[in-house]
């Protein structure tokens, strides 16, 4: 798992710029340098966002604001940079006469104040801000960074609430002030971010809303920093990097039974655009085999839409199952009595097979299902030590799976969803705007992947299909170990929100439609060798 992009917490953070400074003898205020030449180097290759005029540089007394302080001064002497008039606006702690006090700031903080002021950078108390913000084209936030733990009052509240109206392009350091670096939670008043430059490492709350929606385009700058250390990062990220771990490049000599039989048992009356979503996006991601066990009102209309698949239809009686390597189910299932006992057979149906039981993707109603009838999670698959079960659930199916509200799953997706799969003992992709997936040893990745034109019914459907495909393609790496249930789960996710991505810039959120992500998911796994994170470096 540390071979991808870890998402440090602020502690994790500290803990490794601890470790460089101490272990590889480079002193913090290289390190702050470097931090300061990424933020100028960044304000400096945006022309058309960051265009010429000054620059305001908004200044905590902690380690943040030393990086405002060096990059004011590396700005304002045209270091490696442009040149370009400044002006610091200083919200630390004041001394007793109000302006700044370097004994009030942090060691780093007041060197590079003292280096700011000697190379001629203005420095202001906060009354100054009516003044200097009509002069100013840009605005740099160094106030808080990672290091805030409450909501921001008094004066620098002013301040966000002023510079947000202003309606100037905003660079971040690290993060925005008043975001929580840890969470997203936004306390109170906080920046509206044009760009955050996050260093060398992403954290939560760059990630999780709401904050998530303050931090506009996020980049990562290498510090050099050892976050290598770190050996089990608070999450990973989902990106390109691990769709192409776990979709190698296929072998020559092959075969369908090579990429998995994968049995999608989804569909009701008048429901058979779910089954068809489903095991389209499935075929499409890879899969050797798609077979459709659903309603035999829907056989005419599968069939004629998907030929590749092969069809099980079914009446009164639950269906006979075809051995398979994973399952889908629940996808326009319905919640009736019959289909409960169609879940229930799933479940029967995962459990034997051998050597191990083979993987599921519970979805939809099969989730509505579980939390309608909790003896259901009595069934020898769901304790089996051994399964493979990913439930794929949006916020208000989580709030039925667990009891609690919705606005309660919202405000703590990663817990919500680890705390779920350690008790169940299942994988959970917490379906939101940015995705969580978590496993049942505690690991948790992040997709940022995808956009609000994939808001539509049948969405789902294509990652449920999406999902399953990747387990019965992984399934030999799944029972050795090489790869987890969650890992693979985290590639689907991202593929799916990737091939959306592509899909809305060319037909745009508001006309995309589901089907319409289907040939843009073969453009993501054609493309492997392009793929790469969605989040950028400077």
């Amino acid at each position: 798992m540390r071979a991808f992009t870890p998402i440090l917490t602020a502690r994790q953070m500290r803990r490794c710029d601890a470790y460089t400074i101490r272990e590889t003898g480079v002193p913090s205020h290289i390190l702050m340098e470097r931090a300061a030449a990424a933020l100028v180097r960044c304000i400096d290759s945006r022309p058309a966002l960051f265009p010429a005029g000054q620059v305001l540089i908004l200044c905590g007394g902690g380690n943040n604001g030393g990086d405002g302080f060096a990059a004011a001064r590396r700005l304002a002497t045209g270091q490696d940079c442009t040149a370009r008039p400044v002006a610091v606006l200083y919200l630390g702690q004041p001394g007793v006469d109000g302006t700044p006090d370097p004994t009030r700031m942090s060691g780093e903080c007041a060197r590079q104040y003292a280096l700011a002021t000697a190379a001629g950078v203005p420095v202001c108390t906060p009354e100054a801000l009516d003044r200097l913000l009509p002069v100013s084209t840009a605005v740099l936030d160094a106030v808080f960074g990672i290091g805030l733990d409450r909501a921001a009052e008094g004066a620098a509240a002013a301040v966000f609430r002023a510079v947000n109206a202003a309606g100037l392009p905003v660079l971040a350091a690290d993060i925005p002030s008043g975001v929580m670096a840890d969470t997203g939670a936004v306390p109170g008043d906080a920046i509206r971010a044009a760009v955050t430059v996050t260093m060398q490492a992403l954290k939560p709350g760059l990630l999780l809303y709401p904050g998530a929606d303050l931090c506009g385009e996020v980049l990562v700058a290498d510090l050099g920093i050892a976050t290598a250390q770190e050996e089990t990062p608070w999450a990973c990220l989902a990106d390109g990097e691990l769709l192409r771990t776990v979709l190698p490049p296929r072998q020559r000599r092959t075969n369908k039974g090579s990429y998995g039989r994968l049995a999608l048992v989804c569909g009701s009356t008048g429901m058979a655009g779910a089954a068809l979503l489903s095991a389209s996006a499935a075929l499409r991601t890879g899969a050797g085999l798609a077979h459709i066990v659903t309603p035999e009102g829907n056989r005419a209309v599968l069939q004629a839409a998907l030929p590749e698949a092969i069809l099980t239809p079914y009446g009164a009686d639950p269906p006979a199952l075809p051995h398979a390597d994973g399952y889908v189910v629940g996808c326009g299932l319905g919640t009736s009595a019959s289909a409960c006992r169609v879940l229930e057979e799933v479940l029967q149906a995962a459990e034997a097979s051998a050597p191990v039981p083979c993987p599921a993707v519970l979805d939809a109603d099969a989730l509505n299902l579980l939390a309608a009838h909790p003896q259901l999670w009595d069934a020898p698959m769901l304790r089996n030590p051994n399964r493979a079960v990913v439930l794929t659930p949006h916020p208000a199916e989580m709030a039925r799976l667990t009891g609690l509200s919705v606005s309660a799953v919202l405000a703590d997706l990663p817990g919500i969803a680890a705390d779920f799969a350690r008790l169940h003992g299942v994988t959970v992709v917490l379906k939101d705007a940015h995705t969580v997936i978590a496993g049942p040893d505690g690991a948790i990745w992040l997709s940022v992947a995808g956009n609000a034109g994939m808001a539509r019914g049948g969405s789902g459907d294509l990652l449920a299909g999406v999902i399953g495909s990747l387990l019965v393609q992984a399934r030999d790496r799944l029972r050795d170990g090489s790869l987890s249930v969650a890992a693979v789960a985290a590639a689907g996710v991202y593929l799916h929100g990737a091939a959306g991505d592509r899909c809305a810039a060319v037909r745009g959120e508001y006309g995309m439609l589901p089907s319409d992500i289907l040939p843009a998911l073969s453009d993501v796994t054609r493309g492997l060798s392009d793929s790469r994170t969605v989040l950028g470096s400077i």
